[in-house]
C-alpha cells in the first residue's frame, strides 16, 4: 500500500509503494509515466496534409486525451488551445495569408460525408481542422468561431466504428480525435491508419491494466 495526502486528506492506494514511485516518474520522450511508457508503440508517420487541432482547455487536461498521441506520431500537426474566436486570432490570420485548400471536420448539418471514391478529395483538402473536446464543448467552439464557416465541413462515414472504449459515447460519429484524424488522412492522402490505431489500442490497454474503467 502507498499513502498520499492532499489538502489534509489521507488517501490509501492498493498498489505497492515502489509502483507509486515509478508511476510518478515520467518518460522523457513520450511524457507518460514510466510504467505506461508508449515509446515502443510509437511509429512516426509522415503526413502531407496539415493537421490543426482546436483543443478545448479542459480537454487538454484530460488524462485520456488522444491528441497527445497524435503529437507523438504525426510530422505535420499543430495543436491550439482555446474556446473563443479571440483565442484563435493568430490562426485565423495565418489561414488568410496561406490559403491552401482547408476543411473543417465536424459533424454539422452542412457537413459532407467523406467516402473512398470522393472525387478530387486529395486536391480539395490540404489542411484539415479538427475540434478536440466533449460533444458539448465542441459545439460551443463551433458556435463561438464563426470564421470556421468560411471553409467546407466534412464528416466521416458511419460505417467506421470507434475503438476507443475507455471513453464511451452513444452518439453518432463518436470517434476519438485520433481516430478521426487517422481515418481522414486515409481518405485524403491514402495514409495507412494502422500505426495510429495500433498506438491507440496500446494506450487503451495501458489504461485498462493500471486504472479503473471509468470516465
Amino acid at each position: 500500500m502507498c499513502q498520499m495526502r492532499s489538502a489534509g486528506v489521507s488517501l490509501r492506494l492498493s498498489v505497492p509503494v515502489d509502483s507509486c514511485l515509478v508511476m510518478r516518474k515520467q518518460c522523457p520522450n513520450c511524457g507518460y509515466p514510466v510504467q505506461t511508457c508508449l515509446c515502443h508503440a510509437v511509429q512516426p508517420v509522415t503526413n502531407y496534409t496539415e493537421v490543426i487541432i482546436l483543443q478545448h482547455p479542459k480537454e487538454s487536461l484530460h488524462a485520456k486525451n488522444t491528441v497527445r498521441l497524435l503529437s507523438l506520431t504525426l510530422s505535420n500537426i499543430t495543436v491550439l488551445t482555446g474556446k473563443l474566436a479571440v483565442d484563435f486570432t493568430e490562426l485565423d490570420q495565418y489561414l488568410a495569408v496561406d490559403p491552401k485548400p482547408t476543411a473543417v471536420f465536424y459533424p454539422a448539418e452542412q457537413s459532407t460525408e467523406l467516402s473512398p471514391g470522393a472525387e478530387n478529395v486529395s486536391t480539395r483538402i490540404k489542411r484539415a481542422i479538427f475540434i478536440d473536446a466533449s460533444w458539448k464543448q465542441a459545439y460551443g467552439i463551433w458556435q463561438n468561431n464563426a470564421w470556421l464557416n468560411r471553409y467546407p465541413f466534412y464528416k466521416l462515414p458511419l460505417h467506421h466504428s470507434g475503438q476507443y472504449t475507455i471513453r464511451n459515447s452513444e452518439l453518432e460519429y463518436s470517434f476519438s480525435t485520433l481516430e478521426a484524424v487517422a481515418y481522414t488522412l486515409e481518405y485524403v492522402e491514402q495514409l495507412d491508419p494502422a500505426p495510429l490505431l495500433s498506438l491507440l489500442n496500446t494506450f487503451t490497454a495501458q489504461w485498462q491494466r493500471f486504472l479503473p474503467r471509468r470516465d
